[in-house]
């Protein structure tokens, strides 16, 4: 049985109208073949996903550009670094920038063979940016970013402090 994915927040830019249920449909399968083909390992599915130009960033910040670079890297990493690592994708926000262009967020949730979530290892927060080109969806723009949750907790409790501080001053 198909595991249940959450329902994305769905927004879109001023002066965008709002999308349509098969444009959504088709973003929400891209993001689910990215995570098929990761789980294959199947560089040539996942590298048919980007378009030619497209840039990718890793987590740990290396950038790749065009799909025949991007291609060499995957096949290097995704079998043989990777070949013990699996994550499932869930699309927590799509925004309409343009009727052809999106901005996807991803939770990427590790998990083991079996789909149960992986104690200690940091989840990965991607964000896609998605352009319609003669009727396909293809990724042209991927960040990929580890969430480091003891490292945002620390930045928010900085951003507390100093508008804390602000208001006490304004009063």
């Amino acid at each position: 049985m198909p595991r249940m994915r959450p329902i994305p927040a769905i927004g879109q830019a001023r002066g965008v109208s709002s999308p349509d249920a098969r444009d959504v449909s088709a973003v929400l399968a891209l993001v689910a073949r990215v995570e098929e083909t990761q789980w294959l390992r199947d560089v040539d599915g996942f590298v048919s996903l980007l378009a030619p130009q497209a840039v990718w960033t890793t987590a740990f910040g290396r950038q790749i550009v065009g799909a025949p670079a991007i291609h060499a890297f995957t096949a290097a990493v995704l079998p043989n670094l990777f070949r013990d690592f699996q994550a499932l994708y869930d699309v927590e926000r799509i925004t309409f920038l343009h009727a052809d262009v999106v901005a996807v967020n991803v939770r990427q949730i590790p998990v083991d063979a079996e789909g149960n979530r992986r104690p200690g290892e940091d989840e990965g927060r991607p964000l896609y940016i998605i352009r319609r080109h003669d009727g396909a969806w293809r990724i042209v723009v991927a960040q990929n970013t580890t969430h480091q949750n003891e490292k945002i907790a620390a930045q928010q409790r900085a951003v507390d402090e100093a508008t804390s501080g602000e208001t006490q001053a304004h009063e």
